[in-house]
């Protein structure tokens, strides 16, 4: 494990403008969810829950935050052409195969590099929502619904991320720009099958959720973490172990 934080932390530190682009937008992302949720919970919309003014809050939940755990604005996402023509992810794996480093420690680097990518964008969304949201929000729940509503998509942030390496060191560049595109209109697909058959946002049901027990939804929120970090670790592993590099 000390080898992998050592190959994580060394990639990283290299990319500081790439993370601080990142974490810009997570502050972004946080303002956006707290006046959304503000709006629709304790503000002029309050009780409207119209696609139109609560689709935008379980996009930002279901569909982008998980995208922190992946430096979008590295060079590898901001130009296509770059990931399509060079594909960087797998020339940094045939790197790792040239010099012989265990499956294992390739596999966990990959993973620790998307947790500090996310822990660290996490950190700056959560706080600049709590900082907008936190006064508006705790008139209508309390405070252990409020953190039990936080944890949880913090939860499912750290339980699904794992996607994140598993793509871009299992496809080639066009591969990857397909899943994404396809994953994205399929969770739109998804919220607005969601909304028709329920009559209500999914963040609005997972909150209703949460305030019938804050302490138990925490709990299941960090098991589904450690499940989905340990799944996809388990997958990437697999995944590269099968692929053949030229």
């Amino acid at each position: 494990m000390r080898d992998a934080c050592r190959i994580a932390w060394n990639e990283l530190k290299h990319k500081y403008i790439a993370l601080l682009a990142n974490v810009l937008f997570s502050a972004l992302i946080g303002y956006f969810l707290a006046y959304d949720m503000v709006r629709v919970l304790a503000g002029d919309e309050r009780g409207n829950m119209q696609p139109g003014v609560s689709f935008p809050v379980d996009l930002w939940l279901i569909a982008v935050v998980p995208t922190l755990g992946a430096l979008a604005f590295s060079r590898e996402y901001i130009s296509f052409g770059y990931l399509v023509s060079e594909e960087p992810f797998l020339k940094r794996l045939r790197f790792f195969r040239m010099w012989a480093i265990p499956l294992k420690v390739v596999a966990w680097s990959r993973m620790l590099y998307m947790m500090m990518c996310l822990g660290i964008s996490l950190l700056v969304c959560v706080s600049v929502f709590v900082t907008f949201s936190g006064s508006a929000l705790l008139g209508v729940l309390s405070v252990a619904e409020y953190a039990a509503f936080v944890f949880v998509w913090v939860g499912y942030a750290f339980a699904v991320s794992g996607i994140n390496p598993y793509l871009e060191f299992g496809m080639n560049g066009k591969a990857i720009l397909i899943g994404s595109f396809t994953g994205l209109l399929l969770i739109v697909v998804a919220i607005l099958t969601f909304y028709s058959h329920f009559g209500q946002p999914v963040y609005l049901w997972v909150l209703e959720w949460v305030r019938e027990n804050p302490p138990l939804a925490m709990i299941l929120s960090v098991f589904a973490a450690v499940l989905g970090v340990a799944g996809f670790h388990r997958g990437l592993m697999y995944r590269i172990a099968r692929k053949d590099l030229p």
